[in-house]
């Protein structure tokens, strides 16, 4: 029994030697690990810079008139519930939906975009193509909507017949959302001064 306890007293000083030599080395080189890691501030896509914030950031910006947020999820969880005045701007019909905001979101609109949390990358896409499409003062709320909710910041939900993604032929989806982001764009636009082009 003393042999063991002789062994583990042995392996537990090396073991802090070699951690203090790790520690050592890392302190002396050009490029350090840091010791704590703290997350990325900003993202860059496309040449664009893009600030990472929590849902506490986001909320400091939730009465601003100029800033617009777009949630990236799927439509049946945005018809659920999303920000307040959130349009909804998936990464599967970006494309197509983007050319309805074409002319009513100003250069001077904050976007602040967000999808399901940290894991989620649909925010991200999302944001690759407005970049790629010229805008340029994009925010990705990276704590997601449930942290949103969970903090008791304002939600609506979307109160349409069929607001569901397993609705048989699709189209109805798609005409109730697009309904939704024309009645969401004119609510901003009314906010933000922005006129629609024909």
């Amino acid at each position: 029994m003393k042999a063991v306890s002789e062994l583990l007293a042995k392996a537990s000083a090396v073991a802090v030697v070699m951690v203090l030599v790790g520690l050592l080395k890392n302190l002396a080189a050009d490029n350090p690990l840091p010791l704590i890691y703290s997350p990325p501030q900003t993202v860059e896509l496309m040449g664009v810079e893009v600030q990472l914030i929590d849902e506490k950031a986001a909320f400091k910006f939730f009465h601003k008139p100029t800033t617009v947020f777009i949630d990236s999820r799927k439509y049946s969880d945005y018809a659920r519930s999303h920000v307040q005045g959130a349009i909804h701007l998936a990464p599967e019909d970006v494309e197509r939906k983007v050319q309805l905001l074409d002319g009513m979101i100003s250069e001077e609109s904050r976007l602040i975009l967000y999808c399901y949390g940290p894991e989620c990358d649909m925010a991200e896409k999302v944001a690759l193509f407005l970049a790629q499409m010229g805008y340029k003062q994009m925010i990705i709320m990276t704590a997601g909507f449930p942290k949103w909710e969970k903090s008791g910041y304002p939600v609506q939900s979307v109160q349409f017949k069929g607001a569901d993604d397993s609705a048989p032929d699709g189209s109805k989806i798609k005409y109730q959302s697009e309904q939704h982001v024309h009645v969401s764009i004119r609510r901003l636009c009314s906010l933000t001064k922005c006129q629609k082009t024909s």
